[in-house]
């Protein structure tokens, strides 16, 4: 089934990672976050001077605590920072000397839904499984009426899957298989890019293969599920990256337990814009030395439409799978509006450099305008593939209206869906806080 996207935008920035991929230096610290997880209430299982291993179990959920979230390395907890009402900042580990990134974990060979289930949960791999709506880790009483994985990513620079997986094939058709065990005859839709380099996805059986062609959304899980099993109020579905589920296979084929991954180093101030091994929390300040290029820059931890500010603490988020490096704006420039701005992007046209179609921007964080009210407009449906209003969506959110924001399909969406009308923006409104500030009123209200 080909799905075509023509509501969109392709943000062309400079620095995408070449094809080649490097281990990380090992990090000396590394920083396990709660705010990594969304609506994660947790739990600390560890003090301050904790001796811990691959998989020990750090933090829980307050409302089941079989999910936990494990250590990704072998350490000391060094220190457990709080910020306002005591709420758990970060976990900070000091790693070992020349501490191994797997652990050999001993199990028996798990056969049914259930066995594979408690598997996942005591070593803490089950908060990879996210669930829409809410995009909070996956309820493990309550099993999907579909699990999506995205194999192309749209946004921004983003990573090529077939570079995450390298060398990893195997493993990821054996935690796919246990994946089809634990959700039973719920579909597994595997999407794809039209066009794109599939011939690997395209030879797995007992899934259904969905083409997606167009520009940016088109690779957001939120997209995919609205074209293919668009979600009503009390139905849930799953999802789950690609890499995380090679490291499903891996514990399952090999058990080893292992929190590494491949991230893209990206962006206009990317020295060296190319593939990374990191293991999860690290502090991933000696690869910042290494390829930064420029003095007064923007690190974020994933992509720049969604991604996060890396401030506190240097590391990556547990589901991002980039790094993006971006000069940080702000400089007021004389008589800017004038200029012809062959070098600047605007998506009305108001610079002449719209000509150029796939000329590629050094973009950075400035605003190039001031906040003001909501200007009613139809300059969001034009990048917005949904069958949804967004302006009434995003009102209602703001109004806490929750039988409006239901009326409006405020369960097929979720903050990363409005990342372009935030872009497009001519109020310069944070379309994604207000839609995420609307999900967690329903929560709370539930």
């Amino acid at each position: 089934m080909l799905y075509k996207i023509t509501k969109g935008l392709d943000l062309h920035l400079s620095g995408v990672a070449s094809h080649n991929i490097e281990t990380a230096p090992k990090a000396d610290l590394y920083y396990i976050r709660p705010s990594n997880f969304r609506w994660f209430t947790p739990k600390l299982l560890v003090n301050e001077g904790d001796t811990v291993s691959i998989g020990t179990p750090l933090l829980a959920s307050k409302k089941d605590t079989r999910i936990i979230i494990a250590s990704p390395i072998q350490g000391t907890v060094k220190s457990i920072l709080r910020g306002e009402k005591r709420v758990i900042e970060a976990i900070v580990i000091q790693a070992q000397e020349d501490a191994p990134d797997k652990q050999i974990i001993d199990f028996d060979e798990p056969n049914t839904s259930n066995d594979l289930i408690r598997l996942l949960l005591s070593t803490g791999l089950w908060p990879m499984i996210r669930q829409r709506p809410f995009s909070t880790i996956a309820s493990p009483d309550q099993l999907p009426k579909a699990l999506f994985i995205s194999c192309f990513d749209s946004a921004p620079l983003a990573p090529d899957i077939n570079m995450l997986l390298k060398n990893r094939e195997e493993d990821f058709e054996k935690g796919l298989c246990a994946l089809r065990t634990i959700i039973g005859e719920a579909p597994i839709y595997l999407c794809l890019r039209k066009n794109g380099d599939n011939a690997f996805f395209e030879n797995i059986t007992d899934v259904k293969i969905c083409y997606f062609q167009g520009p940016h959304p088109a690779g957001n899980i939120g997209t995919q599920i609205h074209y293919i099993a668009p979600l009503d109020k009390g139905e849930h579905i799953w999802y789950i990256h690609p890499q995380d589920i090679a490291a499903i296979g891996q514990l399952l084929r090999t058990h080893q337990l292992c929190f590494e991954k491949v991230i893209a180093v990206t962006g206009p101030c990317a020295l060296k814009p190319q593939y990374y091994k990191v293991i999860y929390g690290s502090d991933i300040s000696p690869i910042l030395k290494q390829v930064t290029k420029g003095s007064n820059v923007r690190y974020i931890s994933g992509n720049v439409l969604t991604g996060e500010k890396i401030d506190q603490f240097p590391t990556i988020r547990f589901y991002d799978t980039q790094l993006s490096m971006i000069d940080e704006g702000g400089n007021r420039e004389f008589i800017g509006w004038l200029l012809p701005g062959f070098k600047k992007w605007s998506f009305s046209h108001t610079f002449t450099a719209w000509l150029f179609k796939h000329k590629v921007f050094k973009f950075n964080t400035s605003l190039h305008g001031g906040r003001r009210n909501f200007i009613m407009t139809d300059i969001y449906d034009k990048v917005f593939p949904f069958d949804i209003i967004p302006l009434a969506l995003l009102k209602a959110c703001l109004t806490k209206d929750i039988e409006q924001m239901e009326e409006l399909g405020i369960y097929e969406v979720d903050d990363e869906d409005f990342a372009l009308c935030e872009v497009v923006c001519p109020s310069k409104m944070e379309c994604q806080e207000i839609i995420r500030n609307g999900l967690k009123t329903i929560i709370e209200e539930n």
